[in-house]
């Protein structure tokens, strides 16, 4: 069912019902598809929070619904708010190479950046965008001490039959300076994008019928989830984004990085909310009815498509790419390191035996070692019952972490705990040498951390009843 964005005072006297308004007859329908989040699941898998038994995803189910649909329609665009690096594999092991590869391969008429771009570098971003055969934007990072842009282009205009979109590109400064370690994004800076989107917008006016915002942004809400299941966070950040640009004729607001779908779009004023839950479970799809004579949108209708294996055939030209990459790491990838009797769930919120593997793995690389610790975050998926695959452990842990080994107080470690304890929006995995527990009805200077060394248990502070 299409909302209504305006009602005129004659349907109200009369009584009627949106459903039974009629718009001019040469109105035009836009669609707009979109994703967010790729995070390189290239192909289909079995993702135990949406179905236990059906495949879901993929680049090439995706790929051939909007390739069909630009066949059939002349309104008909397809836009990425970043974030398609890093995930299986595939990524993690060719620096991002194989998934631009693969994307050239789709109907995209434009994408932004994510923090998951910059996981190999900055530079490595620049050398793998650029293949890309449509336009990338981004207007708000900077080559440190400069106005020298990372992304030379902020913003494009898309044309399909005479009517034209605006889209501009923007990372937001959370997602830039808490997601991407310090060390990788050294020598570019992430400005406030809102300045630089209200220009964007400015310079838009009166070329084109509608604008369109790609957003990487976003504060992470409560993550609390066993095994497979989302990591749900907010999208309260984009909200606030279209509240602030209000009256600047911003009519759509993709966002990325919050890993939250909205089933129906999200209107804030004249501007609409819209984000998938990533890993392509689903591809966005938002129809919007143009009145070409207000040169506004009447009416709108949002959805998100679940993208079942069985449901959705592949694009036979983005397959052959996906199974081209997959077959040159297949000789690495399925080479069997370990078994296990069970399947190894992670979580966020809880601890989980992937993060017990890691932080085990941590001390055993690291043996005089007393305590090891691990970011939640870091763990992207489980591990499976029966044979594991060095593609399964690289998938689970994609990040290319360096061990780094330091010396702390008792004291210091208190604190390491007492910001663990404090975590809204995840946890600190820890190696079984180290046990804390504390009250949450007192403050967390009551905190008890207790470390078990090979030598003795050294007990930091009295332990909370």
């Amino acid at each position: 069912m299409k909302k209504k964005l305006s009602v005129s005072l004659l349907s109200l006297c009369i009584g009627l019902s949106s459903a039974a308004i009629s718009f001019s007859a040469d109105a035009r329908d836009i669609t707009i598809y979109y994703t967010n989040d790729l995070h390189a699941h290239v192909s289909p898998e079995i993702i135990p929070y949406i179905s236990k038994t059906r495949p879901v995803g993929g680049f090439a189910p995706i790929s051939k619904i909007v390739k069909d649909a630009k066949a059939k329609e002349k309104d008909v665009f397809f836009f990425d708010a970043g974030d398609y690096f890093t995930g299986p594999f595939i990524s993690t092991l060719t620096k991002g190479e194989a998934i631009i590869d693969i994307l050239n391969t789709m109907p995209y008429d434009a994408v932004s950046v994510g923090n998951h771009e910059f996981d190999h570098g900055h530079q490595n971003l620049v050398k793998q965008l650029s293949k890309l055969k449509f336009p990338v934007l981004l207007d708000n990072v900077f080559y440190s001490g400069t106005d020298n842009p990372l992304i030379k282009t902020p913003y494009t205009i898309v044309e399909k039959d005479g009517f034209k979109i605006g889209v501009i590109g923007m990372h937001g400064v959370s997602a830039f300076y808490e997601a991407i370690a310090a060390g990788v994004r050294e020598g570019v800076d992430c400005r406030d994008p809102v300045p630089y989107v209200k220009k964007q917008l400015e310079e838009l006016k009166g070329k084109v019928d509608l604008t369109v915002l790609l957003a990487h942004e976003g504060v992470p809400g409560m993550q609390s989830s066993a095994g497979e299941a989302d990591v749900a966070r907010a999208l309260k950040t984009d909200v606030e984004m279209a509240k602030t640009l209000a009256g600047y004729g911003l009519n759509v607001l993709i966002t990325g990085h919050a890993h939250k779908g909205t089933p129906e779009p999200i209107k804030v004023g004249d501007t609409l909310v819209v984000s998938t839950d990533a890993y392509t479970i689903e591809l966005g799809k938002l129809v919007l009815d143009w009145n070409p004579k207000t040169k506004k949108v009447d009416s709108y209708n949002g959805k998100l498509i679940t993208m079942y294996q069985d449901t959705y055939k592949p694009d036979p030209e983005t397959q052959a790419k996906v199974d081209e990459w997959e077959n040159k790491v297949k000789k690495i990838t399925d080479k069997v390191v370990a078994t296990s009797p069970e399947v190894l769930t992670r979580s966020y919120g809880e601890s989980a035996p992937t993060g017990n593997l890691i932080t085990d793995a941590l001390m055993y690389k690291v043996p005089y070692a007393d305590a090891s610790f691990y970011n939640a975050g870091g763990i992207r998926t489980e591990l499976p019952k029966g044979n594991i695959t060095y593609g399964d452990v690289l998938s689970m842990y994609p990040f290319t972490n360096d061990v780094m080994s330091v010396e702390i107080s008792g004291k210091d470690l208190k604190s390491i705990m007492s910001h663990a304890a404090d975590l809204k929006n995840g946890m600190l995995h820890v190696s079984k040498t180290v046990k804390f527990r504390y009250d949450s009805t007192k403050p967390l200077v009551n905190v008890s951390s207790n470390l078990i060394s090979k030598a003795s248990r050294l007990q930091m502070t009295p332990s909370i009843p």
